[in-house]
């Protein structure tokens, strides 16, 4: 079996510090020659596989998050390198908006409110937001179907000028996009509590 891993860290505003690891499974059933490639769409699948939340032991009030999702991809055009800031990938859009596409992992953050549903944390401007984005996860120098996890990790600073509070029940959307500009489905995360810790 091929197994590959990636270990990227990528900096967003002071709320988060975002990691991403991905181990994958590069064409498996290929390279091992006793099965046939599987036969995956060339849109990404994403599944939620687990939400942990640790203390940190770096800062007070601070929550180090770690969300874990599977995913699966039949030509396995998926990741940015740094030099991808042209269009498609460029910060704006022509008209001067900012650009989704300059990211590949889109993670919504949303709080329950005091009607017990979710709703979105919204940010005081938009750059500032979990969105991020993970390597090149394909280094074949063809086509193949990719499978694997990928691990998401954000710091949450519960002080006074953060969004969130300690005892904020929150819960995250995430999805992917593949070079092409095909964005996955969306998947939700299990609900954590600002402030209570995984053992």
């Amino acid at each position: 079996m091929n197994k590959l891993l990636f270990n990227s860290q990528f900096s967003t505003f002071s709320l988060a510090k975002l990691i991403l690891n991905a181990v994958l499974f590069i064409g498996f059933f290929c390279l091992t020659g006793c099965f046939a490639e599987p036969d995956y769409p060339n849109t990404p699948q994403i599944s939620f596989v687990s939400l942990e939340n640790l203390q940190s032991q770096a800062r007070a009030n601070t929550d180090s998050v770690i969300i874990t999702l599977f995913f699966q991809d039949g030509d396995g055009d998926l990741g940015l390198t740094s030099s991808d800031t042209l269009p498609p990938f460029s910060d704006r859009n022509p008209d001067g908006t900012v650009n989704r596409f300059r990211h590949n992992f889109f993670a919504d953050v949303e709080r329950l409110n005091e009607n017990g549903e979710f709703e979105p944390i919204i940010f005081a401007s938009e750059n500032f937001n979990l969105n991020s984005r993970f390597p090149v996860l394909n280094t074949l120098d063809k086509e193949t179907a990719l499978e694997g996890d990928l691990r998401y990790s954000l710091t949450l600073f519960s002080t006074s000028f953060s969004p969130v509070q300690k005892g904020d029940i929150l819960r995250y959307k995430i999805s992917i996009a593949d070079r092409n500009l095909n964005v996955s489905n969306v998947i939700e995360t299990t609900p954590m509590t600002v402030g209570v810790y995984d053992e």
